[in-house]
């Protein structure tokens, strides 16, 4: 199996008709000005439509054209809204498993997993605090500050040392 093979996600197989059909009615009940504008575009398409809009020259083909593979991108577009709770989110009932926000929120909840736990392999003693600042840090593009990165205070001399210098020095100029 090749890298590139394991970094595709996988995907679903949708029939397009009936995903259609559902946004259709999603769309309907949920976002109708958007639905309306959908309508009145779509009776608007010349009739070389598949070439120009999908790059494909039948009708027909357009139910071949697989989705490009990124994060998400084989998901279900769903038109309800979303919830933070994922019982209640009409936009999971309307999916079937979870919309894309809640896909994204896992995928998010899952990077910040595997960070931490990266950082805390590379030392058990960290504190979430530093994770946070080096996360910054990391993705401004900026130095980090945490208490980890930060370059260690410059030695100070004890005053006994000051005091011998003073009075070198004193000795040298007289």
């Amino acid at each position: 199996m090749s890298e590139d093979t394991l970094r595709k996600p996988p995907t679903r197989r949708v029939d397009p008709d009936i995903a259609a059909t559902n946004l259709w009615h999603g769309l309907k009940r949920y976002q109708p000005a958007i639905a309306g504008a959908l309508a009145i575009h779509l009776r608007t398409l010349a009739d070389d439509w598949p070439q120009r809009e999908l790059g494909v020259g039948r009708e027909a083909a357009v139910y071949t054209i697989p989705p490009p593979l990124r994060p998400g991108d084989n998901l279900l577009p769903e038109a309800a809204p979303h919830s933070a709770d994922v019982e209640e989110c009409q936009a999971c009932a309307e999916a079937g498993l979870v919309c894309r926000w809640h896909d994204g929120q896992a995928a998010a909840h899952e990077w910040w997993n595997q960070h931490a736990r990266r950082a805390l392999a590379a030392d058990p003693n960290v504190r979430l605090e530093d994770v946070l600042l080096h996360q910054e840090a990391e993705a401004a593009g900026t130095a980090c500050v945490c208490r980890l990165c930060k370059p260690p205070a410059a030695p100070t001399r004890p005053s006994w040392w000051r005091r011998a210098l003073r009075s070198l020095t004193h000795l040298l100029e007289d």
